[in-house]
């Protein structure tokens, strides 16, 4: 029985279609376009070279002395019994990681111990290194103390404090280097200043006898620049340790007792950090310009300095004649102690006395050494 596909309901209501064969279209009368090739002779031209500029570009020569003591750095390095067995350890270690049964056959545990060992060669290699940058720094110190001390350089009296703390180890040769190099830049290190000796002519003048009374007549009135500690008053405005910073206000006042020879010059307010143990936070010095009129005795400064994560802290404030004239103080060291939850609490005022010439020492140091790594 054979078997037939059935119609579809369009098919069976509206006829299956004949197919039909299209008719070919027939060419169009328009006549070919004709298309004629043109030959372009062809020109040559020279290349067009465009020199380029010769130059060198600036080169700061090395010193010579600075070109000796690297070699006698390499030198030493090189030498040294230690570096040289780290550095055949090393070369071995290296030259297994690069064979094929190593990285091919190698377990995760082996090839882990094997880097562990390649890290500890190299480290022997930098604690060797270490060590040689640390006994050239101190024979630097050495050779500056001994010009220092020798009295080849001049330098402030307070600098002696950094002297002792570099003997005794309270500072690294790195601090100490630092402190005097920024020093000798300022030019308060320098060498000692030899005057010429200039001969004048001298020239007989002649004596005029003059009444009795008139020296007293014409004598110049003495200079009072007398200095004491109820000339300024310090007044804790606001102080709190806010998100990590040290953020407040000190309201500073001339008093009655302000001396009026002051009036319009600049005196110093220095503040410094430190944690409830007496270690100082920042590593440089918070140093203020203070200036008193007769119509404007008082001055608010204004703080906002990084604790370094410290949640309490006391603030120390001085006002002195110059920064380094801590005798000549014009108010009793001023102390607050602040933290993150309570209220600025200010602490019975002290009498300026020989410690305060010991934290001019501690001052300027950390001064001077932060100043001077940020200009560097």
């Amino acid at each position: 029985m054979a078997l037939t596909r059935s119609k579809s309901l369009k098919a069976k209501k509206f006829g299956t279609p004949t197919p039909t064969t299209p008719t070919p279209k027939a060419p169009s009368p328009k006549a070919p376009k004709i298309v004629r090739t043109v030959t372009t002779p062809t020109v040559t031209t020279g290349v067009k070279v465009t020199p380029k500029p010769i130059g060198t570009r600036g080169v700061i020569p090395q010193q010579p002395a600075g070109i000796a003591v690297q070699e006698k750095f390499k030198q030493q390095l090189q030498n040294n019994p230690i570096v040289k067995a780290a550095t055949e350890a090393l070369k071995n270690l290296h030259q297994i990681s690069k064979s094929y049964n190593f990285q091919r056959f190698a377990t995760p545990p082996e090839k882990d111990l094997h880097e562990r060992k390649i890290e500890e060669e190299s480290q022997k290699i930098q604690d060797v290194e270490h060590k040689l940058i640390e006994i050239e720094l101190a024979a630097n110190v050495s050779q500056i103390i001994n010009t220092l001390e020798s009295g080849g350089q001049v330098y402030p009296a307070w600098f002696e404090n950094n002297i002792v703390w570099v003997k005794t180890g309270q500072i690294t040769s790195q601090a100490f280097l630092d402190s005097y190099y920024h020093l000798s830049n300022q030019g308060i290190i320098h060498a000692p200043i030899i005057e010429p000796i200039i001969e004048e002519p001298i020239i007989e003048e002649p004596i005029i006898e003059l009444p009795e009374l008139l020296p007293e007549a014409i004598a110049e009135p003495e200079i009072n620049d007398s200095i004491t500690t109820n000339m300024v008053t310090q007044q804790v405005i606001n102080f709190n340790i806010v998100n990590g910073r040290a953020i407040g206000s000190i309201r500073f006042v001339a008093t009655e007792n302000f001396n009026p020879y002051y009036y319009g010059k600049n005196i110093i307010n220095i503040v410094q950090f430190k944690t409830p143990n007496g270690v100082n936070i920042l590593p440089y010095v918070k140093q203020n310009n203070l200036r008193f009129t007769e119509t404007e005795r008082d001055e608010v400064i204004n703080f906002d300095e990084d604790m370094k994560g410290n949640t309490r802290a006391t603030v120390e404030s001085f006002v002195w004649e110059w920064i380094d004239k801590p005798a000549g103080a014009f108010s009793n060291k001023y102390t607050i102690e602040i933290s993150e939850t309570e209220t600025a609490k200010p602490l019975s005022t002290g009498i300026m006395g020989a410690g305060v010439g010991g934290a001019i020492g501690i001052l300027i140091l950390l001064g001077f050494i932060a100043d001077s790594r940020r200009k560097k």
